[in-house]
């Protein structure tokens, strides 16, 4: 998990209970603005991973701020897919790949 600029945050490559924690805490950190969430290095994404990933979505745009997923990893899209969301994501532009 690091800061590449300002609006790009790198989410960390396990996306489970051991790094949501600080991962949701880092990304309150940066409401307020846009922001992109590079995904190309998730190789473990769970159920607690999307609805982190859908909450701030959904903050995000209550907010007024645009908020997109750069470079999804395989495992990435396939967490997404498994839960049913996939489609949701793309209709929504959110994916920016």
């Amino acid at each position: 998990m690091s800061a590449l600029a300002p609006n790009v945050f790198v989410l960390p490559a396990r996306m489970d209970a051991s790094t949501l924690p600080q991962t949701h805490t880092d990304l309150l950190s940066r409401r307020g603005a846009d922001l992109d969430l590079e995904a190309s290095q998730v190789d473990r994404f769970g159920a607690q991973a999307l609805q982190l990933v859908l909450s701030a979505f959904n903050t995000w745009r209550e907010d007024g701020f645009r908020l997109r997923i750069l470079e999804p990893s395989e495992a990435f899209r396939t967490g997404f897919d498994q839960l049913g969301f996939a489609s949701d994501l793309d209709a929504h532009g959110e994916i920016a790949a």
